[in-house]
């Protein structure tokens, strides 16, 4: 099977039509599901792995109602199949965090864009679990062109743990001789929680896109570790430290920094 998918729409008709769509798609439908309390009533009983969302339900809460407990509370994807299609709903509708919103009467249901939109969500939530399932980053102790000279037993990539790193880093680095020393072109550094350091051949921007959420970007020099572990604190709203170091946020960067600080902390 291909997954598991709840129908929160109170047209029994329409539920019947997406229902035969996604079984011969090779997935399982869950139970007719008309109200804001009977879809939290059935996520309790089987999560689903994505939820058809309509906008109009019956009783007082609607979909965009669901919709922001879905992606607050029960961390479910879902994409909005709705017959509104004025811009003030569709602008409310972004405030959920929705994956897609699909115009059901426009000119009517299209069948290969609902299950397209299905298949590209859950594609994407596999992708987001394998990336969470890795503990760490193998790091260089040198750059490539160094360690390629070591020994045959000498080490030269170590396994470091994403919880063990404070901060990766473009900046200058203190080297072995207590000098301040530049990166070489393409390289970046890490800095952790034994106060140790390993190189790493990679851009910070493409970095980013493999690690925890407690990670993040805060200038264009570094990105930071925002767990409890590394985080001494914030000063003055505008710069954070980490393991001591001052570092500054830069104002393109504080929405998402306080978005991931709000995620970890009450």
């Amino acid at each position: 099977m291909n997954g598991h998918i709840l129908i929160v729409e109170d047209e029994p008709a329409l539920y019947e039509r997406l229902r035969r769509i996604l079984v011969k798609q090779h997935f399982t439908v869950d139970l007719y599901t008309k109200s804001y309390d009977e879809a939290i009533e059935r996520i309790t009983k089987q999560t689903p792995d994505i939820v058809l969302l309509d906008i109009n339900l019956q009783g007082i809460k609607t979909g965009i109602d669901l919709g922001v407990t879905l992606n607050k509370v029960y961390k479910i994807p879902f994409i909005y199949v709705t017959d509104l299609d004025d811009d003030l709903t569709f602008s409310r509708g972004l405030h959920s965090n929705h994956q897609q919103y699909i115009v059901k009467t426009k000119p009517r249901l299209n069948s290969d864009e609902i299950t397209r939109a299905i298949h590209t969500v859950l594609h994407r939530k596999k992708s987001q679990l394998i990336e969470q399932t890795k503990e760490g980053i193998i790091g260089l102790v040198g750059y490539l062109d160094d360690v390629r000279n070591y020994g045959k037993g000498g080490v030269t990539r170590v396994p470091i743990k994403y919880s063990d790193i404070a901060y990766f880093t473009i900046k200058p680095f203190i080297n072995e001789n207590e000098e301040e020393e530049a990166l070489q072109q393409n390289y970046l550094w890490f800095f952790t929680k034994s106060k140790d350091y390993y190189f790493l051949k990679s851009s910070l921007k493409t970095l980013e896109k493999h690690l925890p959420r407690y990670f993040a970007r805060i200038n264009e020099s570094y990105i930071i570790n925002l767990s409890s572990d590394m985080l001494d604190g914030r000063i003055n709203g505008s710069r954070v430290s980490i393991l001591g170091k001052e570092l500054r946020i830069k104002r393109t960067y504080a929405k998402e920094v306080e978005k991931r600080l709000q995620a970890l902390y009450h």
